[in-house]
């Protein structure tokens, strides 16, 4: 059963847009034939030559030929001058002249294309005679298909040239006219090709206008969605930030044996929802193009030991081996350290989360003259179907189990959907090998420096958690936030003081409190900056380390302080991470 076809809209429901580019398709066809013309006129004129004739009608042809040729060239720069005033202001005026302008220099063309015959005259050969007709007829079909993208130009070609073919014939074929007057019949055809040439322009025109409005529409929703996907898990970032510090505060005042399981449970929880928290923003950063690449020397082995110290913990709590196998000392890639940071640390806790015998190990190996990454685990493997859309956001897995503490988890997540964003980033290379049953190893491959380029120096990797001792001052409004600062803090052995604002941190320090760090939130309700005040109080205290706390990653303030060297920590801030700053810190300036 056939399905009815859409009818083809209108030249005049065409938007502006459409009809300027249908318009400027005929138009440079139009200049085209005018300008080939009188190439195409040589042969026969060298043809009359060597028979010696050369009526004086031909030389009038030619005159009127190469005059043309220069019409349509100034005519054409005109419409050059003219056409992005058009495409600007939609001036229906002033495409109204063209449409005017346009059609009357193909009807022009068209008179002198098919006159050429009869400038020749009766007294050639009727073999020439009918070799120019049969030339012109066909220039006049084949101008059918490319001039019927506005079908007014076409016409004026068409009806011109065949008025002057039909007036003439009498005169060029005075014995044969009435033989040749079938041969008209010709006309009706080449016009219905162009009628139905000029349908598919309007009908292409028209899907490209859709199409640009469907990826317009597409484009804006991807824009909401990375708007929101920002924004959710920016405000899910402070109550997860306080959430993870009050859980390691209960963890480590925890003296009953029957609870180490559950707060074990609640820290892995806490630690899966900062996870998903920062592919989130990462995802929806790297979408909205937020994110470029900065490729710059960067030494992998501490890179690598960085991610395993970080995520080892994780790696025990699940009784998994997470193991390690480093470059030679001195190897160097090309890279984005962020980004690859990025990438490895969601390569290894991918494999944590699905491996639940056995263990992971990451290495490093030299393959054509790139260094590797590798992640290898013994975890389920990737089935064949699955792995064309297993780095797509939100893939879920129908083979893969997930360890029991990752039962939330909604199949590979966003984490290597964010690790394909990464490389696509570096240029670098990814790809996977796995077999069912047996466990998968990712891969990444990157250039490697070139020689005598230093390595980036890496961030300070995590130690483990112990007693530390000194002052710490913490500008935070948030009072959840602020309980968890406070008692996460003072159960390492930190002196602790949190203050809501700048005049609560003043006057602690006028009370006389010097602290030996100091963590200021970003965004305080009372409309302070917190890196304003962060200066301030640095200036206060000169020998104190500090740091910049946000749930943020592209305020101007956060990258104004990154470029004038203050370290910045997005929430939610690991625990981790977090004791081996300070232990760094407070050791320092013991």
């Amino acid at each position: 059963m056939s399905t009815p076809t859409e009818p083809v809209p209108s030249w005049s429901a065409l938007p502006p847009d459409a009809r300027l580019q249908l318009l400027d398709t005929a138009f440079l066809r139009v200049r085209n034939g005018c300008l080939i013309m009188p190439v195409l006129g040589l042969p026969g004129s060298a043809w009359l030559g060597a028979l010696g004739l050369w009526p004086q009608s031909i030389t009038l042809w030619w005159v009127a030929a190469l005059s043309l040729a220069g019409v349509a060239w100034y005519v054409w720069r005109l419409w050059q001058r003219d056409r992005p005033r058009l495409a600007h202001t939609g001036d229906a005026a002033l495409l109204a002249i063209w449409l005017r302008r346009v059609p009357a220099l193909a009807a022009v063309y068209g008179a002198l294309l098919m006159s050429v015959a009869a400038c020749a005259g009766p007294g050639a050969p009727f073999e020439m005679r009918m070799a120019f007709l049969s030339g012109a007829m066909m220039v006049l079909a084949a101008n059918a298909t490319h001039q019927s993208a506005v079908l007014a130009v076409y016409q004026g070609f068409f009806l011109s040239g065949f008025a002057v073919t039909l007036l003439s014939v009498p005169y060029v074929f005075p014995e044969h006219w009435l033989y040749l007057l079938p041969m008209y019949l010709l006309f009706a055809v080449f016009f219905r090709n162009a009628r139905i040439s000029h349908q598919f322009f309007v009908r292409n025109v028209e899907l490209s206008e859709r199409f640009r409005a469907a990826k317009s529409e597409a484009e804006q929703a991807l824009s909401v969605k990375n708007q929101f996907l920002a924004t959710a898990s920016h405000d899910l970032r402070q109550p997860v930030h306080a959430v993870g510090l009050l859980a390691e505060s209960v963890a480590l005042r925890n003296r009953d044996a029957a609870l180490a399981g559950t707060l074990q449970d609640l820290r892995q929880g806490v630690q899966s929802l900062q996870w998903m928290c920062n592919a989130l923003l990462d995802l929806s950063r790297i979408e909205a193009g937020a994110v470029q690449a900065r490729l710059q020397p960067v030494a992998l082995a501490p890179l690598l030991h960085e991610v395993t110290t970080l995520l080892g913990e994780s790696a025990r709590a699940r009784g998994l081996a997470l193991r390690l196998r480093l470059p030679p000392a001195g190897t160097r890639v090309q890279a984005d350290p962020m980004l690859l940071r990025q990438c490895v640390v969601n390569l290894v806790h991918n494999a944590l989360r699905y491996t639940q015998h056995g263990g992971v190990l990451l290495a490093v190996r030299r393959r054509a003259g790139h260094w590797q990454v590798e992640v290898w685990d013994t975890g389920p493997g990737v089935a064949d179907e699955e792995r064309e859309r297993i780095f797509s956001p939100f893939a879920q897995s129908h083979t893969a189990p997930r360890a029991a503490d990752d039962a939330d988890d909604v199949g590979y997540g966003l984490g290597l959907a964010v690790v394909a964003r990464c490389a696509e980033l570096m240029e670098a290379p990814l790809g996977l090998a796995s077999r069912l049953g047996r466990g998968s190893r990712f891969w990444l491959r990157l250039r490697s420096a070139a020689a005598g380029e230093a390595p980036r120096a890496a961030a300070p990797a995590s130690a483990p958690q112990g007693s530390l001792h000194g002052r710490c001052l913490v500008v935070e409004d948030d009072p959840q936030a602020t309980a968890g600062w406070q008692q996460l803090l003072q159960d390492w052995g930190v002196q602790v003081r949190c203050a809501a604002d700048g005049a609560e941190a003043l006057d602690l320090l006028a009370q006389g409190f010097a602290p030996q760090a100091i963590l200021c939130d970003q965004r305080l309700r009372s409309g302070e900056s917190g890196f304003a005040l962060l200066q301030r109080l640095e200036a206060l205290c000169p020998d104190a380390a500090l740091a910049m706390v946000s749930g943020e990653w592209d305020s101007p303030a956060l990258r104004q302080a990154e470029e004038e060297g203050y370290l910045v920590l997005r929430k939610p801030v690991a625990p981790e991470q977090l004791h081996a700053l300070l232990r760094q810190w407070l050791c320092e300036g013991a």
